[in-house]
């Protein structure tokens, strides 16, 4: 359901992206990041995979948290340094994800 819902958001975002005002985009944008986030999260706890599996998963739902928290924190060095923590943690989720595919995993 959260996916949906973070889909949805999403899809809404860019639709109204030229109506809204620079205040509340953030808002808007931080939403379905937040919701893609909790609902993967979510989806790992019922689903169970094995505890490396768990942590690689949980990493790449938090770093969509993360993004999320970065939305809506004003300019400055906090921002810079999570929105870098957020870069480090999509290209440690995809060398592992390339890893995997080498040694003939799925995930």
């Amino acid at each position: 359901m959260l996916a949906w819902c973070s889909l949805i958001t999403a899809v809404v975002l860019v639709i109204v992206n030229p109506f809204v005002r620079a205040e509340e985009h953030a808002y808007i944008s931080s939403l379905p990041l937040a919701l893609a986030g909790v609902g993967y999260t979510s989806l790992q706890f019922r689903l169970k995979p094995s505890p490396r599996l768990m942590m690689k998963r949980l990493l790449l739902a938090g770093a969509f948290l993360l993004w999320a928290i970065v939305q809506l924190l004003p300019p400055g060095k906090l921002n810079v340094f999570l929105g870098d923590a957020v870069i480090a943690a999509y290209v440690l989720d995809l060398f592992w994800m390339m890893q995997d595919q080498r040694s003939g995993e799925t995930d």
